[in-house]
């Protein structure tokens, strides 16, 4: 008997969300082609021009550690604890330094603008 009852519930449910959407929101295809998008004022959506390469370059040596860090488990790469991070010359124009992990394991870092950094083991130093 409960069957009886939940089906036509559920079927009744289903159909109360057929039809047509309110005709405001319908818009020609033209319309279509120069409408702003719905979400265009979310901060999410704006091209993010933050300059990353800078920002790392402006922290102190605890909160660059850290950003490395992250990035070095985010790529994923061995280090519990980055020791030091020494600048060195940059390559191609980008910032880099010399990481080096907790037990010894060494790496370059690159960052830049994008703030995609660019990671190389560096087992012989």
């Amino acid at each position: 008997m409960l069957k009886h009852i939940i089906v036509p519930g559920l079927a009744a449910l289903a159909l109360a969300g057929c039809g047509e959407p309110p005709s405001s929101t319908n818009l020609t295809s033209n319309e279509a082609v120069t409408a702003e998008p719905l979400n265009a004022a979310e901060d999410g959506n704006a091209a993010d021009t933050t300059n990353y390469s800078a920002a790392v370059l402006g922290l102190n040596d605890a909160q660059r550690n850290a950003t490395f860090i992250r990035a070095l488990q985010d790529a994923p790469l061995p280090c519990d604890h980055v020791d030091a991070s020494t600048r060195i010359a940059d390559q191609d124009g980008v910032p880099t330094w010399r990481v080096t992990c907790k037990g010894g394991t060494n790496y370059m870092i690159s960052m830049p603008r994008n703030g995609v950094a660019k990671i190389i083991s560096r087992t012989d130093r």
